[in-house]
């Protein structure tokens, strides 16, 4: 029995370890998010609001034609709304405009209040003389995808715009293919089967590689170092006579940074 715990204990170890490592991440990383929309409140055929006339009629269409296939991505009612209004002259007043207007179209991919992704670009420089853009997000799961750093860093497709001139379109395509794509839910594309699979694969390769060296040649024979009856060593000298060992201190670093994001909104938001 031990002898053949020795040539298959290490695959089977290697097996197990494989299947607890892949169920444990299966079930920790697989977020329970239905992608079916179940909100009638919010009219999500209707989620591109051009206030500032930025878009041509034909690019309102493709976006709005995006944002169906993104929604569905991210799980998530998405709107984008430019403005031209003075009036909102600082980030935090365009910040408050994105949040009014998520709950006041009660938008929510599972209910009013629920995930929801607002893009407010509002292109008046009055205020602080600025343009200034802001991501709103709802609901804690969809914010545990999408980081207010994470909206911020997004935000920062802006500055390729050239001039207040300029048609944004592009910049708005980018902005909402990676708003989807980070606030889509992990939902591996394999099944729990799939893991013993992988496990008894590795395990085989194991065996088939290091097979042949558990069964190598005995070249020592018991009378091998014997002579005239007596133990006889060729070799008598000690190579190994020193041993020097070096030992080297591992600096460890702390340290970290957050976001803000409190109460029932987050998002994050950027000033060109």
């Amino acid at each position: 029995m031990e002898k053949y715990f020795k040539y298959f204990g290490i695959p089977l170890i290697i097996t197990l370890l494989t299947v607890i490592v892949g169920v444990g991440t299966y079930v920790a990383k697989k977020d329970d998010v239905s992608p079916i929309r179940t909100n009638d409140a919010f009219d999500s055929s209707v989620a591109v609001y051009d206030m500032a006339d930025k878009l041509t009629e034909s690019e309102e269409i493709a976006l709005q034609e995006l944002i169906d296939k993104m929604s569905v991505r991210a799980c998530a009612d998405i709107a984008i709304v430019t403005l031209d209004d003075p009036e909102l002259g600082y980030l935090s007043a365009v910040r408050e405009y994105a949040d009014q207007f998520s709950e006041e179209m009660q938008m929510g991919y599972h209910g009013p209040g629920t995930e929801a992704i607002v893009f407010v670009d509002n292109w008046s420089r009055g205020g602080d003389g600025k343009i200034h853009s802001w991501v709103s997000t709802t609901e804690s799961g969809l914010r545990s995808r999408l980081t207010d750093s994470d909206c911020t860093e997004i935000l920062y497709i802006l500055d390729e715009i050239p001039s207040d001139d300029a048609d944004p379109y592009e910049q708005y395509y980018k902005i909402i293919e990676e708003i989807a794509d980070e606030a889509r839910p992990f939902n591996p594309p394999f099944g729990v089967g799939i893991v013993f699979i992988i496990a008894l694969v590795v395990s085989a390769i194991y065996i088939a590689l290091n097979w042949n060296s558990k069964l190598g040649k005995v070249t020592v024979q018991a009378c091998t170092y014997v002579k005239d009856g007596e133990v006889d060593f060729a070799i008598k000298s000690d190579t190994f006579r020193n041993k020097t060992v070096s030992k080297v201190k591992i600096q460890s670093s702390s340290g970290g940074g957050g976001g803000g994001g409190g109460g029932s909104h987050g998002g994050g938001g950027h000033s060109r």
